[in-house]
């Protein structure tokens, strides 16, 4: 439910436009999101120490639900923005991780493999398929169904934890929990990820790069982050992110192989489907089914991944297996054009999903058996909150550099040059950046007298963007395979 929600919406956008208006502020919907998930995903842990496995839970998923039920019935842009902070409160990094901790309380480190390779699983499945449900909703139903299908899914999981979970609640009253809370570090950590995170979804869209917003956020993020770093280290007598939990090189290490795991997971499934519907032609929908090889190789490496580590308690070879098969799945997918066969393009993109299957939960267990017990709930909630910076982040550089290729390759090509110069004098707002946008304009503006040429250019130059955007990729599984030589294999139970 958390995993289809973090997709689903990106397909449903150009509905949500033509029903509610204002295109200046879709890129709020997924910032007002991140500005939320993000610094409180670093949270959830330490909150699951202090209040309860239990109700930290039941609290994650209730304001998730609300969240979604403001933008099933938004009447306007803003109130689907506001609706998309609140579910990010409790979305991915809140119920990601509370599952993930309630695993390890409830299961053996030795099976923990097995159960937490299945969650992976439905991360990957769900995270892929988002996109095609998402296109399926707003081509025949309505886009607010992919909210409203958060609903039921909902209920039924509140009413299931509150009746069948049996978590004690934490001994001590509620004034005492309270006093728990790192107020500074809260405050601290939050400005840090909010002067990353902001600049970076904003950037090149709402914002200029070289604005003076952009460059601010951007100076101000290492010194809140070195706030926070004294806070935690100096003045918080129960820290968010404890020291003592970097007790080896292992924990450092795998917090960067999850930041780089999202970077290259997300920007991979979001330029992945943007071939399919420019290069091919394709409609959302059945660009989802095309990805179809992707989940494949996900959903089964997670599960197969889980069940080995089981077994044989070795999950370090999969720090070497994931980033090779990535590597060479990225730089295939990076060859693909509007010539290439099916064959090719199931081949490619499995190769590309047995990589990320084989990273999505072996990081996690890795950095739990990295820590004490003590510190496996803070660790997990950290992890997750780093797939999601890197996710950010990721996207965010991918993006930067397609559109920076694709806006100096467009002058190189006179037929959409032309078309573009035609459709914004008849005051349509073509921007070669939005292929999406600008490819519907050219086929459906009607007076295009070069709309077919201009169409076929648009595919050549996205396709020379893709290839660069996607050979990027490359970095994150890279620096992944540099980490692995910091991570020392443990013994369950903590020790090498």
């Amino acid at each position: 439910m958390a995993a289809l929600d973090q997709t689903i919406v990106s397909t449903a956008l150009k509905s949500v436009v033509a029903d509610l208006g204002h295109q200046d502020l879709v890129p709020w919907i997924g910032s007002a999101y991140l500005f939320t998930a993000a610094p409180f995903g670093a949270l959830y842990g330490k909150f699951a120490d202090i209040f309860g496995r239990k109700w930290v839970f039941v609290f994650a998923l209730v304001v998730f639900e609300l969240g979604s039920f403001l933008c099933g019935i938004a009447p306007n842009m803003a109130t689907l923005i506001l609706g998309r902070a609140v579910a990010g409160v409790g979305e991915v990094s809140g119920i990601f991780s509370c599952v993930l901790i309630i695993i390890s309380d409830i299961v053996s480190i030795q099976d923990r493999g097995k159960y937490q390779g299945m969650i992976g699983a439905c991360f990957g499945l769900s995270s892929v398929i988002g996109p095609l449900i998402g296109g399926a909703f707003s081509d025949h139903v309505s886009w607010r169904w992919c909210f409203y299908i958060n609903l039921p899914l909902g209920v039924i999981t509140v009413a299931t934890v509150i009746a069948f979970l049996p978590f004690p609640i934490p001994e001590g009253s509620m004034a005492s929990k309270i006093k728990r809370i790192d107020v500074f570090g809260i405050i601290t950590l939050f400005a840090s990820i909010l002067c990353l995170i902001t600049p970076l979804q904003l950037g090149g869209s709402v914002w200029a790069w070289n604005s003076a917003q952009t460059i601010i956020m951007f100076v101000l993020f290492p010194f809140c982050f070195a706030a926070f770093v004294y806070v935690e280290l100096r003045i918080a007598s129960d820290p968010i992110v404890p020291a003592g939990m970097f007790l080896n090189s292992s924990v450092p290490a795998l917090l960067v192989v999850a930041l780089c795991m999202g970077a290259g997971f997300f920007s991979a499934v979001y330029y992945i489907s943007l071939f399919f519907q420019v290069v091919n032609g394709d409609s959302a929908t059945s660009a989802g089914v095309q990805t179809i090889p992707l989940v494949f190789g996900v959903v089964i490496l997670s599960i197969a991944s889980g069940i080995y580590i089981s077994k044989t308690g070795n999950y370090k070879r999969f720090y070497y297996i994931g980033p090779v098969f990535q590597i060479i799945g990225a730089s295939l997918i990076s060859t693909l054009n509007k010539d290439s066969n099916t064959a090719q393009k199931i081949f490619y993109l499995l190769i590309f999903g047995i990589g990320c299957g084989s990273l999505v939960q072996t990081r996690v267990l890795g950095i739990q058996a990295s820590v004490p017990p003590k510190f496996i709930a803070v660790v997990t909630a950290i992890s997750q909150t780093c797939m999601t910076l890197g996710g950010a982040i990721g996207v965010a550089i991918s993006g930067t550099i397609f559109n920076n290729v694709m806006s100096n390759d467009v002058s190189n090509y006179p037929n959409l040059l032309s078309a573009v110069a035609q459709l914004q004098s008849h005051g349509i707002p073509a921007d070669p950046t939005e292929v999406l946008s600008l490819s519907g304009m050219i086929k459906e503006s009607g007076f295009l007298q070069n709309a077919t040429a201009a169409s076929e250019e648009l595919g050549l130059v996205f396709n020379n963007a893709y290839k660069i955007a996607y050979l990027t990729l490359l970095v994150y599984p890279i620096i992944i395979l540099i980490m692995t030589f910091f991570i020392t294999q443990m013994k369950f139970g903590g020790k090498a």
